[in-house]
């Protein structure tokens, strides 16, 4: 047993699963995981949809995680702000970054840096509290809203702008987003994707939730249902199975006809890229473009046909992809949006200090599902264990004092554990899971007295 330190940067699903697989691997580790943010479980807490509380039940397995002796939570610390990464590779004997990749990408078109043309990262964080969007002013007041991607996010965010705001109001939204949305104008919602019905990246489950949404009409133009020989054998393919079960589901939707009673509608739109955003000082239509496919049915890619149509709208949401950023010195691929390693292992570095890892997004990229983390975590600290073996990497035997970073109070899993429980207890009184708190200066006051305030999502002045 050589009891190595290890320090985790991020404190996400693949931060989380790192440590699960350092503390079972038998070595006596000591994990130290460190986030900018006072709260810990990264895109669980800011990521995952509010009306989705069952998948946000993975923070039990966190939590007893947390409790273990040999695992210790630094909150509030910001690693190349507060701290470098430097004076943490002095400090521990290896260490990983898990940091994720949460800036959202926008459109790269004539229009795009408009009002309340948007990303969907900026979305999600808002209406799910996230610090750092606790001031973001997503307006409502037009009929129509465009999201652009076929994605999962892109479902999240169609279906928090369709549902019913007393469906809204039981989950742990962020206070001041249920306010903004109960007074939305939004009726008629374009989730636009660049190709067809069968290369959409939806999950069955999500496309499901979407399109049995009570009170809003399913409007899918019927061209795109209509396959072609090539088509129809791909979907017979054993491996394309949910290809073939998604494709179902679109074409029930299609099937059903007009619900006269709908108050919304969802314009579910395939084989168009947005070209132009157009308007004075913020977004007042958008211009596509109609797509064809070519190219193997594997991997056909869209290609612009000409033809041109345009929607009429007051606010445009990007969800077509995330990017991580780079930090520091570390070396980073600015195309993919990730740091560059082998199976965990950073390449390229040349600073020096303990040895560099990565796990999650900014290892792979902004992919997989929650649990996709968990085998992707283990294969980092499998490369890391095998790197100790192989001698890239030692046990120190004289290493700096414990970090303390001046002037930025310390959030340790104690401390989060009194904000949870404000939050929590503040949400039951209205019969709700949380209500979240935004402000980071208030939750390092409940983090020193215990005392939820009394609008606890509230941002500061």
């Amino acid at each position: 047993m050589f009891e190595p330190e290890i320090a985790i940067v991020g404190s996400g699903p693949s931060g989380f699963f790192a440590a699960e697989a350092l503390l079972k691997a038998g070595i006596g580790a000591r994990v130290g995981m460190f986030d900018r943010l006072p709260t810990p479980y990264g895109l669980v807490r800011s990521g995952v949809a509010p009306d989705h509380q069952q998948i946000k039940q993975v923070v039990k397995v966190f939590d007893n995680l947390a409790s273990n002796p040999q695992f210790s939570f630094f909150g509030n610390i910001d690693v190349g702000s507060d701290i470098s990464l430097g004076s943490l590779r002095s400090r521990y004997d290896a260490v990983i970054l898990a940091y994720g990749a949460s800036a959202g990408t926008s459109l790269s078109i004539p229009g795009s840096r408009l009002a309340q043309s948007i990303t969907a990262s900026d979305f999600v964080g808002w209406y799910n509290g996230h610090p750092d969007f606790a001031n973001f002013d997503p307006r409502f007041d037009h009929e129509c809203a465009v999201v652009v991607g076929h994605g999962n996010v892109a479902i999240d965010v169609a279906r928090i702008l369709l549902s019913d705001h007393a469906r809204l109001a039981k989950t742990d939204m962020a206070d001041h987003a249920i306010e903004a949305l109960r007074h939305s104008r939004v009726r008629r919602v374009h989730l636009v994707g660049r190709r067809g019905t069968i290369q959409a990246s939806f999950t069955t489950a999500e496309l499901r939730e979407l399109l049995g949404l009570s009170d809003v009409r399913v409007v899918i133009e019927p061209d795109v249902l209509q396959l072609d020989e090539e088509e129809r054998g791909f979907l017979e393919l054993p491996v394309n199975a949910a290809i073939k079960r998604n494709f179902g589901i679109i074409s029930d939707a299609a099937s059903r006809g007009s619900d006269g009673e709908a108050t919304r509608e969802l314009h579910l739109k395939f084989l168009a890229s947005p070209v132009t955003i157009e308007g004075t000082d913020r977004v007042e239509a958008v211009h596509f473009v109609r797509n064809r496919l070519e190219g193997p049915i594997a991997c056909r890619r869209a290609v612009p046909s000409g033809e041109r149509f345009s929607i009429s709208a007051g606010l445009t949401i990007a969800s077509i992809g995330f990017q991580g950023r780079p930090l520091g010195d570390v070396p980073f691929d600015d195309r993919r949006g990730i740091i560059p390693n082998v199976e965990g292992r950073v390449t390229g570095d040349s600073i020096g200090g303990a040895s560099l890892y990565v796990a999650g997004w900014i290892k792979r990229g902004a992919t997989g599902i929650i649990g996709t983390n968990r085998a992707d975590a283990a294969e980092t600290v499998r490369t890391l264990l095998a790197d100790f073996r192989d001698k890239r990497w030692s046990v120190k035997t004289d290493r700096p004092q414990a970090l303390a970073p001046p002037g930025n109070p310390r959030i340790n899993f104690a401390d989060w554990k009194r904000i949870d429980e404000a939050e929590c207890r503040s949400g039951q009184e209205v019969g709700r899971p949380r209500r979240k708190i935004v402000s980071i200066d208030a939750m390092l006051d409940i983090a020193r007295s215990g005392e939820a305030p009394a609008t606890p999502s509230q941002p500061a002045a």
